[in-house]
C-alpha cells in the first residue's frame, strides 16, 4: 500500500486483503471495470492508475474508494449473496 495526496493506494490484491477473505483481486479489477461503464451503478465510484514498468506495468486503486463500491455491491438486494452475508464463511 502507497499513500498519495492524502489517499491510500494498493494493488488489486492489497486491496483485496484488506477488504476481507471473501474479496478477491479478480473482485477488484471487476469493480474497476464497471466503474468505467456509463450504464452501471458503480459509474466513477472506482478510479485506477496505472503506472507503466517492466511487462505490464502496476495498476493501484484507492483503498477509500474499493470500500465503498464493496459496501455497495455487499447491500445491493441485486446478485448472489456473499458467503460472508450467509454466514458460510468461518474465521
Amino acid at each position: 500500500m502507497i499513500y498519495h495526496h492524502g489517499h491510500e493506494y494498493g494493488t488489486a490484491a492489497d486491496i483485496a486483503h484488506r477488504l476481507g477473505p471473501d474479496i478477491t483481486p479478480a473482485k477488484v479489477r471487476d469493480w474497476a471495470t464497471r466503474a468505467t461503464n456509463p450504464d452501471d451503478r458503480l459509474h466513477g465510484r472506482l478510479d485506477r492508475h496505472h503506472i507503466p514498468g517492466r511487462g505490464r506495468g502496476t495498476t493501484y486503486y484507492r483503498l477509500d474508494q474499493a470500500a465503498t463500491v464493496e459496501r455497495m455491491t455487499r447491500t445491493s438486494a441485486r446478485g448472489a449473496r456473499r458467503r460472508l452475508d450467509t454466514g458460510l464463511l468461518v474465521a
